[in-house]
């Protein structure tokens, strides 16, 4: 389907739709909601969104550079170490749109110190910041020795490649599920965003942070992911445990079925042995009595 026709259909669906609080989901229990709907074809909505995420999601085949990774976005590289604190990057006034500068590096904002409070996001000066990067720009923050990796060995700066599209893609599913949720226009707020990512030397996405429509959403600290990451893991062992005792209870109700089955049937084949039994010794009994009479000797006189 074209991008076109994927943008009238969620502005249609948005319009029309009664759409479920995906606002209200993690991004983890989510994304696990939508695998099923969009692999069962339940849900019209959310297969539209997934359609819509993909395609701003991949670029060129094999691709082993973010430009080609990302082809329908402006894509800036910046090779080198950005060491920013969590609590400096979560902050509204941390200026990401630096990063998008011309010229701009990747230890720019190294030294940088808030001089105030945090201000909120509808402040005019974090307003005009977030403004000034346009729609449709991407910068990544490579780490020197995650570039020498990239460029020793082709297929690894692939794989990495195909990671970050994962991620954006998994990202943009939850973030425009929610804007759908919110009731706004799925299709103009995935057009209007742009994105800061901060990978560390794995290619993982260390930081991040992706704004639009004046509004931007910052990755969480790695103290507030390792909780999030540590929940997700505790419900995943709770469901696998909900499963398998599923799994062992049906076990023995079909154990328990079948010795029934079985004892059920050897009754009856014990029943029709033993009235073939009766009706043999009666047949038996029968024939006996009849010789015995026939065979008895005739009385008369001399």
């Amino acid at each position: 389907m074209q991008i076109s026709s994927l943008l009238n259909n969620l502005s249609v669906q948005n319009r029309t739709s009664s759409v479920m609080p995906y606002d209200k989901m993690d991004q983890a229990s989510f994304l696990d909601y939508m695998k099923q709907a969009t692999e069962t074809g339940s849900n019209a909505e959310l297969t539209g969104i997934a359609e819509l995420s993909k395609a701003y999601s991949v670029g060129k085949a094999d691709a082993a550079c973010f430009a080609d990774a990302f082809t329908r976005y402006d894509v800036t590289t910046h090779v080198g170490n950005a060491n920013i604190s969590d609590a400096h990057w979560q902050r509204n006034d941390f200026p990401i749109w630096k990063y998008f500068e011309k010229g701009a590096s990747a230890d720019c904002l190294n030294n940088w110190e808030p001089s105030g409070p945090n201000p909120p996001q509808t402040d005019p000066g974090v307003q005009r910041g977030l403004a000034s990067i346009g729609p449709g720009k991407m910068s990544v923050i490579i780490p020197d020795a995650l570039q020498k990796k990239m460029d020793a060995d082709p297929e690894y700066a692939k794989e990495i490649m195909r990671k970050v599209q994962k991620w954006k893609e998994d990202y943009d599913n939850w973030d425009n599920a929610t804007a759908l949720s919110l009731g706004m226009d799925v299709a103009e707020h995935q057009a209007s965003k742009n994105y800061l990512i901060n990978l560390d030397e794995d290619g993982n996405v260390k930081q991040y942070a992706v704004s639009g429509g004046g509004n931007s959403i910052k990755g969480p600290s790695k103290e507030e992911q390792r909780q999030f990451e540590e929940e997700q893991k505790a419900k995943r062992e709770k469901q696998i445990k909900l499963e398998r005792e599923k799994q062992e209870y049906n076990r023995k109700v079909a154990e328990q079925k079948r010795l029934f089955e079985e004892e059920r049937y050897h009754r009856q084949v014990i029943e029709t042995v033993m009235k073939d039994q009766i009706e043999s010794d009666t047949s038996i009994q029968g024939i006996l009595s009849t010789y015995s009479t026939n065979s008895s000797p005739k009385g008369g006189k001399a």
